[in-house]
């Protein structure tokens, strides 16, 4: 929805409609960052939640990047406190990267408030995101070439959790509305708001693209409506090729593996050459790679057809295998167990009870102390039937699957392929992470 000539505040009305068609349940969490459009959200959620007889836990994220951040943080706290909210500030610690450092301050950000928010049992997280976000979003995906995946830009709702934490819905209520609207709302009911000062500085993107985005609207060569519009028709033609590709891989004969891996038929991928699935290819490496980011379709497509003409090729942390009849898409073991340049990944140390994530493909945990997880590597060929008799994929998939260890010595490896788990409980994310339902931010 493109800013309004006469913007009007947004209702009661229009935010508790918005609030039952996302089913949101009756303990709400807002991420509160101080500025106009999170301070819109508090005000309309307070009233809709002493109306609808909900619950709200408002958090502040300070990622401690500027010296005035921890004021605003406490502002923000004050202005929920004295609205009767719940208010917790959650400060983003350690030390900070020297390179992408906005990118790593947003995986903090959801990182702490999916923690936060299944802490406090909310059944969503509520962000405040606007019309004029989803605009600027499409507008900067549109000039990197992105395709209908990229062009949705954001859904009304996702699923996030903090590492090896359960998932907790993400919800933006305030999708439909422009920052106008929003702006107009706070000035209505005399709520202040701070005004951070990285949205005036035109060294971030999403900033040099809201003044270019003003200017098109001003004379009529596009409009944030226009943007919006484009996104929700992108988000059919995106699901469509989610469904096809999900259909591909039961077509193709394609399986998961409890040891991280997944393979498809060979012969029936080979019948589909030259047009090899680049779609379903890009999602299965991201899979079983654990990687953040998805590699580029057309650059998964190229490994499919690399591996099918030479029998192997690697991409974004995975390989690809042509191996005993299939096509198998595997962690790269060099991405674990080091190469020219890049250290060995070093082994995690299991705490009694808690879950842990591991390598972005299992989420682990252990009954007992003293126990570490690293890739088996070497401890997979020294170790003897029947522990790891029920494999039967390629070498390199046994060498990247996580392997327990006490003092030095194995002691249990995935369910399927061990005659004794000891204690400990691993579950492959591979499917998970296809499906791309839920984000995991480390």
């Amino acid at each position: 929805m493109a800013p309004d000539d006469t913007p009007s505040p947004v209702s009661a009305e229009e935010f508790a409609a918005r609030c039952a068609a996302l089913k949101v349940g009756k303990r709400l969490a807002l991420a509160v960052s101080g500025g106009r459009d999170s301070m819109a959200l508090v005000r309309l959620a307070a009233e809709y939640a002493q109306k609808a007889g909900a619950e709200l836990f408002a958090f502040t994220v300070d990622h401690g990047l500027r010296p005035a951040s921890a004021g605003e943080a406490a502002q923000a706290a004050a202005w929920c406190q004295a609205l009767g909210l719940s208010h917790e500030t959650l400060v983003w610690r350690g030390d900070k990267p020297a390179a992408g450092v906005q990118e790593a301050a947003r995986a903090a950000r959801y990182f702490l408030l999916a923690r936060a928010a299944a802490a406090v049992g909310a059944d969503v997280l509520m962000t405040g995101h606007s019309a004029d976000d989803q605009a600027e979003t499409v507008f900067m995906r549109l000039a990197r070439g992105a395709g209908p995946r990229g062009l949705s830009a954001m859904d009304d709702e996702i699923a996030i959790a903090a590492g090896a934490g359960p998932a907790v819905r993400l919800a933006r209520p305030l999708l439909a509305f422009s920052r106008a609207r929003l702006t107009a709302t706070v000035k209505a009911l005399g709520q202040p708001f701070v005004d951070d000062p990285s949205n005036d500085d035109p060294g971030f993107e999403r900033i040099r693209t809201r003044a270019l985005l003003a200017a098109l609207e001003q004379n009529g060569s596009m409009t944030a409506a226009a943007l919006t519009r484009a996104a929700a028709r992108m988000r059919d033609g995106a699901a469509r090729l989610k469904r096809a590709e999900e259909e591909a891989f039961s077509s193709l004969g394609g399986c998961f593996y409890r040891w991280g891996g997944a393979s498809l038929d060979l012969q029936a991928v080979a019948a589909r050459a030259p047009e090899a699935p680049r779609g379903l290819a890009r999602r299965l490496v991201h899979a079983v790679s654990g990687e953040v980011h998805a590699p580029d379709r057309d650059a998964a497509g190229a490994a499919l057809e690399g591996a099918l003409n030479t029998g192997a090729a690697t991409l974004g942390g995975a390989l690809v295998r042509v191996w005993r009849g299939k096509v198998w898409f595997l962690r790269e073991p060099a991405a674990l167990l080091g190469r020219a340049g890049i250290a060995p990944r070093p082994s995690l140390a299991l705490a009694p009870g808690a879950a842990a994530l591991w390598d972005g493909r299992f989420i682990i945990e252990a009954a007992s102390a003293d126990l570490a997880v690293k890739a088996l590597d070497g401890a997979a060929r020294e170790t003897p039937e029947p522990r790891l008799g029920l494999f039967g994929g390629p070498p390199e998939g046994l060498a990247a699957a996580p392997g327990i260890f006490r003092a030095g010595a194995l002691i249990a490896t995935p369910a399927s392929l061990s005659v004794n788990a000891s204690g400990v409980f691993m579950r492959p994310l591979a499917a998970e992470r296809f499906a791309g339902k839920i984000i995991r931010y480390r």
